[in-house]
């Protein structure tokens, strides 16, 4: 019994040195890929390595796709973060309109607080999706969840539910494009995509009420 007690210990030694190693891969990965100086679509996994200061070696154990699993596993992790964030919010907001409102802003911040890695992670998607290196959960379930609270509405909460992610996903979509300096792009700038994504709720709720 003793035994197994100290193997138990050491498996789980080994699995937090793991986890923290990988998230200090990933934390290196979106500081270099936000970095204004370098081109994030030639930042290498060993540069994200040297970054913070471990080999290259340690890095391919972790990312043995190279790039793609890291642009998979940057916006998996903050996905998981951003869920755990909504599961809190909806404990301590109980107005189902306010909440809503704080789950896009938390949509919004995940987004952004990644930058580069985001956009490059969904100019991907399609590869990342094909290799099962996409993130699997959707929040639309949680978003109907807390529609079946609003009183009054015409529409079924998930009809609802899926617009709010349609809406924000097309404002994603053109915060993605941005370019500084562009005529057209470069208008689509972190505090545009703070500013259109609060008007998401009231839109999708207008009229659908009795």
């Amino acid at each position: 019994m003793e035994e197994k007690k100290q193997v138990d210990g050491r498996s789980l030694r080994g699995e937090k040195l793991y986890k923290a190693t990988h998230d200090l891969l990933l934390e290196s990965a979106v500081e270099l890929l936000n970095d204004p100086k370098l081109d994030p679509e030639k930042v290498t996994l060993s540069q994200i390595a040297k970054n913070c200061n471990l080999s290259t070696a340690v890095a391919y154990k972790h990312f043995p796709d190279r790039m793609m699993d890291v642009y998979g596993s940057v916006v998996g992790k903050r996905t998981e973060e951003m869920l755990g964030d909504m599961q809190i919010a909806a404990l301590k907001e109980k107005d189902p309109i306010i909440l809503l409102e704080r789950m896009i802003a938390i949509f919004t911040e995940a987004s952004i607080d990644t930058g580069n890695a985001t956009r490059i992670a969904y100019a991907n998607r399609h590869i990342l999706l094909r290799e099962g290196k996409w993130f699997q959960r959707q929040p639309v379930d949680t978003l109907a969840e807390i529609l079946k609270n609003v009183p009054g509405l015409k529409e079924k909460p998930r009809e609802i539910a899926r617009r709010i992610h349609f809406m924000w996903s097309g404002l994603l979509f053109l915060w993605i494009s941005y370019q500084k300096g562009h005529h057209i792009y470069g208008a689509y700038s972190d505090a545009w995509f703070r500013k259109e994504s609060k008007n998401i709720v009231s839109l999708a709720l207008k009229e659908k009420k009795v």
